[in-house]
């Protein structure tokens, strides 16, 4: 999704982009131990300290704000792309390394058959009858 107007500081703040944000933050804040920030659409302090905190660490710029096209916005998308990335990578080789093939059980061997005499033979020694 690209943002159409600017999140954060000053920021045009459409509802469905700042939720965006905050999610890519969001990213950002969990590899560095930081509490998530509630998706919920609204620029206040703790959003804007996010932006910041996120600008000061990745790209130097700080002004709280996110704009399309920015360094921001541009270096948030690339650490998810980067992670589906590793995602995609993990699942790949994840995938032939937990591959067990169909186990095949053998077909049955065939008993030999017993006629009526050979089984009165059996059961009258066994049972001395």
């Amino acid at each position: 999704m690209a943002i159409t107007g600017s999140v954060g500081a000053g920021g045009v703040n459409v509802t469905k982009e700042v939720q965006y944000v905050q999610s890519l933050l969001n990213v950002f804040r969990a590899e560095h131990g930081s509490v998530a920030l509630v998706l919920d659409g609204i620029v206040g302090p703790k959003t804007i300290t996010a932006i910041r905190e996120f600008q000061t660490a990745v790209t130097g710029a700080v002004d709280g704000r996110v704009d399309p096209g920015g360094p921001a916005i541009t270096a948030l998308e690339a650490q998810v792309a980067a992670i589906l990335g590793e995602l995609r990578a993990v699942t790949m080789l994840s995938l032939p390394l937990s591959y067990e093939p169909k186990q095949v059980e053998p077909p049955a061997e065939d008993e030999p058959a017993c006629d009526d005499a050979k089984l009165t033979s059996l059961v009258r020694s066994l049972f001395d009858v």
